[in-house]
């Protein structure tokens, strides 16, 4: 899956197949620093939907969600 960009970090999906013929989704975050590095900083947590769009659309609401949290207060870091 190809990164995404927002707000200075990097949107990290991946998307698999369950057994149950649906598709679960998450997106780990990294911070993107001046030199360029990525800086692994946590993930979503897994969302599970009937197409692999819905599953990574979810993932990566979340994932923007929680980027604009850690930006409101740095201190705070996901569980």
């Amino acid at each position: 899956m190809d990164k995404l960009h927002y707000k200075g970090w990097a949107i990290i999906p991946t998307a698999l197949p369950t057994a149950d013929h649906k598709w679960s989704a998450s997106c780990d975050l990294a911070r993107v620093t001046a030199a360029g590095e990525e800086v692994f900083e946590g993930a979503t947590m897994q969302f599970v939907r009937a197409t692999e769009d819905e599953a990574l659309a979810a993932a990566r609401n979340e994932a923007c969600i929680q980027i604009d949290n850690i930006i409101a207060n740095p201190t705070t870091r996901m569980a």
